[in-house]
């Protein structure tokens, strides 16, 4: 019998260029990602080993732009089974529309606080 290839599983990483809190007098408030280079060792963080071929990367210059519309689009018809993102630029409607279409989808959504790959805090002893 033959052995069928492995499912590739398609991750979308939506990003924002400039986030509405960031101020060139603050500096990149929600820099969680580096570009190009230090995103890969970035991602390998937060997701552990995955295939850097499935990666896609959407980029908008502000919240809700081309790429946003791209990132539901690809979730409503199962192109990505994997977003990461942060959630602190997104307004609240946003945030509970990225969860909920990732829920009904199947979509796993990775943030910088519930990464799969980071190492998790330790089992405190109470006593």
């Amino acid at each position: 019998m033959l052995d069928s290839p492995p499912v590739v599983q398609a991750i979308a990483v939506y990003l924002i260029e400039r986030p509405r809190l960031s101020l060139p007098e603050t500096g990149p408030l929600f820099r969680w990602q580096g570009k190009e280079g230090d995103m890969r060792a970035g991602l390998e963080d937060l997701l552990g080993p995955h295939d850097s071929s499935a990666v896609h990367l959407l980029v908008d210059s502000a919240p809700a732009g081309p790429a946003w519309a791209e990132l539901l689009d690809g979730l409503k018809n199962e192109r990505y089974q994997t977003v990461v993102t942060h959630l602190a630029p997104l307004s609240s409607a946003q945030r509970q529309q990225l969860i909920g279409v990732c829920a009904l989808s199947g979509a796993q959504l990775v943030t910088p606080g519930n990464a799969i790959g980071a190492t998790q805090p330790g089992h405190r002893s109470s006593g």
